[in-house]
This record gives C-alpha cells, sequence and structure tokens, in this order.
C-alpha cells in the first residue's frame, strides 16, 4: 500500500491537500480538460493525445463546448478523459501543470482570464479531488457521456 499526498490550490486560492490510498501502484484518474482561447478544439485534442500516452486504459469523452463560469471570457472548449498511471498523484499533477505552461498556462495568461490548455485531475481512485469541478456541468457532461457510474 502506497499513501499519495498532494496540494493543489483552488480557485479561491486555497491550497488543499489530498492523500489517496492504493492498494497496486496503479492510480485509476479522472482528468477535465478545456481551452477558452486560441484554437481551442485543437489546444483540447492535442492534451487528449498527450495524455493518451501516459495513461494505460484511456478513453476520452467528445470535445464540447460550454460557458464560462465566475467570469465574463470567452466559452470553452472541454473534455474529460479517465485511465490509469504508475505515475504518483503528485507526479501526474506536476506533469500536467508543465504541460499547461509549455503551451502558454502563465500567470499572465491566468490574470487576463485566458486559458490556452487546462488540464485538472478531478478524481482518483474514486477520489473527488476537485468538488466544485466535479458538480459543474463543463465536467459532468463529458464525465457522463463516458458511461462512467456517477456515485458521487
Amino acid at each position: 500500500m502506497r499513501a499519495t499526498v498532494i496540494s493543489i490550490q483552488d480557485n479561491g486560492g486555497y491550497d488543499r491537500r489530498f492523500e489517496t490510498l492504493t492498494m497496486n501502484d496503479e492510480l485509476n484518474v479522472v482528468l477535465s480538460l478545456g481551452s477558452n482561447c486560441g484554437d481551442r478544439e485543437s489546444a483540447v485534442a492535442e492534451a487528449a493525445g498527450w495524455l493518451s500516452r501516459m495513461l494505460d486504459g484511456f478513453s476520452c469523452s467528445d470535445i464540447y463546448e460550454t460557458r464560462a463560469i465566475g467570469h465574463d471570457g470567452p466559452d470553452y472548449m472541454n473534455a474529460v478523459v479517465i485511465g490509469s498511471t504508475k505515475l504518483t498523484l503528485a507526479e501526474l499533477e506536476a506533469s500536467c501543470k508543465a504541460y499547461e505552461l509549455s503551451h502558454g498556462r502563465d500567470e499572465q495568461s491566468r490574470r487576463e482570464k485566458r486559458v490556452p490548455v487546462d488540464i485538472d485531475i478531478v478524481m482518483a481512485n474514486g477520489d473527488v479531488l476537485r468538488p466544485r469541478d466535479f458538480s459543474c456541468g463543463f465536467f459532468r457532461k463529458g464525465y457522463l457521456s463516458l458511461n462512467v457510474a456517477v456515485e458521487n
């Protein structure tokens, strides 16, 4: 058994710590992808392609458009992916944030509400890590389309 602890800063600026215990070396994850600037659909598709090379048992919802939440920004293109990895939660989170940064998601884009690409780990081994995202339409639409049993 291993314990993985991850700290994620939520949209309110609060650090949230999560601990996931696993009986094996595989981490089952559900991630949310989004983009609201540039070629939004391509940005989401490229992020999904990158994740498909990192995750075993990879599956991706269709890419779909949703309205911005909490600000008057452009609409988003979104998708939800599921899969498993031998990475720890912290390693996967770091890889996702490095991918975002390498594709233009920096502090200036955050201040301007521009999202070239956003990748968030919403669930890990059945635990909801981002309750707000889990309950929002931009996540639920793709999640439900993957025929995942919703227990939360």
